[in-house]
């Protein structure tokens, strides 16, 4: 079963809940009514009442079963406020009353709080919102998850046949991230494969050199990244430094790799530069014809994510059904 099959079907069973923060926008309204027509969530849309009633009119749902929340209502942003101050306390820094307002009146920050609070099971922004934003909010409202100091990203690489399933990390997030940073990739993609897929996670650490082929320190970053994981999770199926090909091809493996215990049969691949992994999966879905799923963001204590500003009312569809089947995966672990 492809990822968004399993995550439907997940919903069908159960109904979930997203917030989406970017709410004054025809996609996601079209995306959360179709969410609430199909039974598979409790959608709740931020945004100012009128305007989102009036993007309700643009897709003809003025009846759908969705819940809508101003993020500047008073006693929400009274509400926020007082959380806000409390968090940044704990964390050693001082804010004013008028600075916390401020901090909690934007969309983003009402959503991430939300998930902060369990009031709904994900967050899904971008649609109107920068990256950069959508994290930064995630970042300091829900920040992250017990023992992790990372957030990346990975995608789903879905064959055509929908037969092959690899996660590519990280594609979206982490320019160049440290051998402490791979551990953390590795440890949120391994987490997802098997306990939303049922598979057991085989990670491949890329680089232009396998084992020793090459010298360099892009190279030596990948070994040592190699044996943090290996000491992080000792009984895991991982191995690096790895070019692609003894990574993913068996016959190239016995003859560059003949000791890995990938055995050229990895379906979890952990690029070294975040321009490595951003070529790789676009190569593997324009040439290859593999769907690419995401990127959905790891690494946050609860479910947030981030879409591109290009986005469809079909993505949000989509990414909303599998982060709510991921989130309830780290739940289960």
């Amino acid at each position: 079963m492809c990822v968004f099959e399993r995550c439907l079907e997940m919903c069908r069973k159960k109904k979930g809940s997203v917030v989406f923060p970017d709410g004054e926008d025809t996609r996601a309204v079209a995306a959360a009514v179709r969410l609430a027509r199909e039974g598979l969530s409790h959608p709740v849309v931020l945004g100012r009442p009128a305007v989102v009633q009036a993007k309700l009119r643009e897709v003809g749902e003025l009846g759908a079963m969705i819940e809508i929340i101003d993020p500047a209502s008073p006693s929400l942003v009274e509400r926020n406020a007082a959380e806000y101050m409390a968090l940044q306390e704990k964390r050693g820094k001082n804010v004013s009353e008028e600075e916390a307002r401020k901090a909690v009146t934007c969309c983003l920050a009402a959503g991430a709080f939300m998930v902060r609070r369990n009031e709904v099971e994900v967050g899904i922004g971008g649609n109107l919102s920068s990256t950069a934003n959508v994290i930064r909010a995630g970042l300091r409202i829900i920040g992250m998850a017990p023992g992790v100091k990372t957030v990346s990203s990975f995608f789903f690489m879905i064959s055509p046949d929908c037969k092959r399933l690899f996660l590519f990390a990280d594609c979206g997030v982490i320019p160049d991230p440290t051998p402490e940073q791979v551990v953390d990739i590795v440890g949120g993609t391994t987490e997802i494969l098997r306990g939303l897929m049922g598979l057991e996670p085989r990670v491949a650490l890329l680089s232009f050199s396998t084992k020793g082929s090459a010298e360099h320190p892009r190279v030596d970053k990948v070994r040592k990244a190699f044996e943090l994981v290996k000491a992080r999770y000792p009984g895991l199926a991982v191995d690096g430094e790895l070019q692609f090909d003894a990574a993913v091809v068996p016959s190239v493996a016995r003859l560059k790799a003949p000791e890995s215990p990938l055995a050229g049969e990895s379906n979890i691949f952990v690029f070294p530069s975040l321009e490595a992994g951003n070529i790789g999966y676009k190569i593997a879905q324009r040439l290859g014809g593999y769907t690419a799923f995401g990127p959905m963001l790891q690494g946050f204590a609860g479910g947030w994510h981030d879409l591109s500003r290009g986005c469809s009312a079909d993505d949000m569809f989509q990414v909303a059904v599998v982060a709510q089947g991921m989130q309830r995966a780290r739940n289960n672990q």
